[in-house]
């Protein structure tokens, strides 16, 4: 199910949140160039769904970018990642092409998380699904 269809100011589509149909996680469908603008208002959208569908993951997908996104890493730790605990968020699949640029970005970000939720890195998709349906499943202990 659709939830949500961000774009630009001229109009195009840069990210699409989906809810899964019987999956509990929020599906962060990126696109195009990633400006830091697109980041915060897009990163913070997902995780919004997240807590309002009452879940605990995201599949975060930037197959469809275009760039890195590695400006966006200090606005990331400083405002995301403690938005991201606010919201519930414990599991976290990034989903990228391999050598793509915006992998680079995925993996500076996996420092930075320093596990304060669960965060893998795949190039599959059914693979990262099932990742996310297992660590949802179990019961979790804060």
């Amino acid at each position: 199910m659709l939830l949500e269809e961000l774009r630009s100011p001229i109009g195009k589509s840069y990210l699409l949140v989906h809810q899964p149909e019987r999956e509990p996680w929020v599906y962060a469908d990126w696109m195009g160039y990633p400006t830091p603008t697109n980041v915060a208002t897009g990163a913070l959208a997902y995780l919004n769904w997240m807590q309002k569908q009452g879940l605990h993951g995201v599949l975060n997908d930037n197959r469809h970018l275009v760039g890195r996104w590695d400006n966006s890493l200090d606005w990331l730790q400083e405002i995301w990642l403690p938005h991201a605990a606010h919201c519930g968020l414990r599991y976290w699949a990034h989903l990228d092409n391999a050598g793509a640029m915006s992998a680079g970005s995925a993996a500076a970000l996996r420092e930075v998380v320093n596990g304060q939720f669960k965060f893998e890195l795949f190039q599959d998709q059914h693979a990262a699904e099932q990742w996310l349906r297992t660590g949802l499943a179990r019961p979790h202990s804060a």
